[in-house]
């Protein structure tokens, strides 16, 4: 793969991704991953861009009272972000994803050379069959938050839900990874 995203990623992730990519070649659909490791400060904007302040500084709050004031500061140092409120891009905020743990990656169905992000598309259900046939979790399956490209390595929606009150452990790995950057 030209300009390997997966490459970074913790070992047995990226070898189920990679085994997800043949197998959906293998049933006609291409997929191609573009996110793998996502920083903390990434995380804080894309979880900002649709969010009031009220929300924002709630969200800080919880940070703060579990533990987490590194991660608090990075929502905030963020600052605002440009984006519509109410359309959520994503529900978890830095250190809340897999993609700081270099344990989850977004891909996009390609057709004919273009990217295809219809969440109706039936090729979908091929790339969901295939990501659980190799032991991940598909987000294009979660109730509350539907996202067709994501996958991940554990089934709890967050780390932090996977790995409660490790708040240094937690700290440490996301430096390990270089997601606090």
């Amino acid at each position: 793969m030209p300009n390997d995203i997966l490459a970074p990623l913790h070992s047995e992730f990226r070898l189920k991704t990679r085994e997800l990519v043949r197998i959906c070649l293998e049933d006609g659909v291409t997929i191609l991953p573009y996110c793998g490791i996502r920083l903390c400060s990434e995380q804080a904007k894309l979880f900002r861009q649709s969010r009031a302040l009220k929300e924002i500084e709630k969200r800080v709050q919880s940070l703060r009272d579990r533990g987490f004031g590194f991660l608090a500061q990075i929502l905030l140092d963020v600052g605002p972000q440009p984006g519509a409120l109410g359309r959520h891009v994503t529900k978890a905020g830095p250190g809340e994803s897999w993609h700081q743990y270099a344990m989850a990656a977004d891909c996009v169905l390609v057709r004919l050379g273009k990217a295809v992000w219809d969440g109706d598309d039936p090729a979908w259900k091929v790339y969901g069959s295939a990501a659980k046939h190799v032991g991940l979790t598909w987000a294009g399956e979660w109730v509350s938050f539907r996202e067709m490209p994501h996958v991940q390595l554990y089934t709890a929606s967050s780390p932090m839900k996977q790995w409660a009150g490790h708040a240094d452990m937690i700290e440490q790995i996301l430096k390990d990874v270089g997601a606090l950057g």
